[in-house]
């Protein structure tokens, strides 16, 4: 059966190492939405693998493919490929020939938009060029990987978007477009990765009755459509994402990822935000700064209420939960199961005056009392007692099974029920 590993909170849940250790058994791993404002960390045998484009499949040597859903910095790629080359042998790496790039001035354009916004609506964005690559995809004027196998076109495309774009590069003191140097940046680019542009077509011939493993980015309360908005990615996360941004008509199962805690980079809602010093600890005991950003992660409880939301836009059918050893040694450990005393026990993004107004204080909690080490521990049976009642409450809250629990970032840190 296919699957897909999905984040369920505001990214950053773990995704990486699970699909590294899930793609043993798989054939393919696809990556179908974002940029390389995803960062995925893996650490195998003392050796620590960033990645912000490539599936984390390509550690064990599974074929990795990017669909047509995902937007590509060029020079990132080219970059992020050749570090890859020199720790993994012959990566097979294939991208999707529909793929829209990110350009310089994407990135100019990421910029300007954050700096036009007040300073309570900034949406805390990467400034990767990634929303504006999106716009250009709608706005149907994207420099797509098949453009550059030709000069004349690249010519003729850029030229049209310097017309459109040099004015407001211009009236936000911003470099105007230059074609000449972006046209060759191209042309190099395509010698360096023709051999890696594959059709559509030619991925679901070879791969109709392999198995598949799905690859998200963000979480899924930053998905476009169904998150926080206007705090949010510039791409639809959720699952129902995967056929359109890969192109692979499959059924799959979906497995949802999400941390003992929360945690969120930028501005943005937070309903069960520590700002205090257990919140601080968690960050600092969990490492929580951004692989892209490196800014410190905002930390809190976990979030219940959310979490139900996810599972449901998602339809899971499975849970992973990462990181409960970073609370180990916390003498109590919380979940959020209502806002506002049980007011609300659904959450409603389009009330946005409601969830910015929630205060921690003012939310149910259920409380547990702390479970102490896990180090060396490989079987849910040995888990501490109070974690296994943790782990029983959000299973019956949300009433879905929790099948993998990381305690770790090593591939043996990991339990499977």
């Amino acid at each position: 059966m296919n699957k897909a590993v999905i984040g369920l909170q505001w990214g950053d849940e773990g995704k990486g190492k699970i699909v590294d250790y899930l793609s043993e058994d798989f054939d393919l791993v696809v990556r179908y939405q974002g940029g390389n404002n995803a960062g995925h960390t893996v650490i195998v045998d003392d050796i620590t693998y960033k990645l912000n484009l490539i599936p984390s499949g390509v550690i064990r040597g599974k074929v990795c493919y990017l669909g047509q859903g995902v937007v590509l910095d060029p020079k990132h790629f080219s970059k992020e490929f050749q570090q890859i080359k020199k720790k993994i042998n012959d990566p097979q790496v294939f991208l999707s020939s529909n793929i829209s790039l990110i350009l310089d001035y994407h990135k100019q354009l990421d910029k300007i938009n954050e700096s036009i916004l007040n300073p309570n609506k900034k949406i805390g964005t990467t400034s990767k060029g990634i929303g504006p690559a999106y716009q250009d995809k709608v706005g149907r004027k994207s420099i797509k990987l098949y453009d550059l196998k030709s000069k004349k076109i690249l010519e003729e495309k850029i030229n049209a978007i310097k017309k459109f774009y040099d004015p407001i590069l211009d009236n936000f003191n911003e470099l105007k477009v230059n074609v000449e140097q972006t046209v060759q940046d191209l042309l190099s680019f395509y010698d360096l990765v023709k051999e890696l542009i594959v059709d559509n077509s030619s991925i679901k011939k070879e791969y109709k009755n392999k198995k598949i493993l799905f690859e998200g980015a963000q979480g899924a309360l930053l998905d476009l459509d169904h998150g926080s908005y206007p705090f949010v990615t510039s791409s639809n996360t959720v699952s129902s994402n995967i056929v359109i941004g890969s192109a692979l008509q499959v059924d799959y199962k979906t497995i949802g990822i999400f941390k003992a805690y929360a945690t969120r980079v930028g501005n943005g809602p937070f309903p069960s935000e520590l700002v205090n010093e257990i919140g601080d600890y968690i960050a600092e005991k969990g490492l929580e700064i951004g692989t892209v950003t490196k800014r410190k992660r905002r930390c809190g409880w976990l979030d219940l209420v959310s979490l139900k939301y996810s599972c449901e836009i998602n339809r899971v059918s499975e849970l992973c939960m990462t990181k409960a050893d970073v609370l180990n040694n916390l003498s109590e450990v919380k979940v959020c199961k209502s806002y506002n005393s049980k007011d609300y026990e659904d959450i409603n993004f389009s009330e946005s005056n409601i969830l910015d107004s929630l205060l921690l204080e003012n939310n149910d909690f259920e409380v547990f009392p702390g479970w102490g080490d896990t180090k060396d521990l490989s079987k849910f049976e040995k888990l501490p007692d109070n974690l296994k009642k943790f782990i029983n409450y959000i299973e019956m809250y949300l009433n879905i099974p929790i099948k993998i629990i990381s305690l770790g970032p090593e591939r043996n840190q990991t339990i499977i029920r």
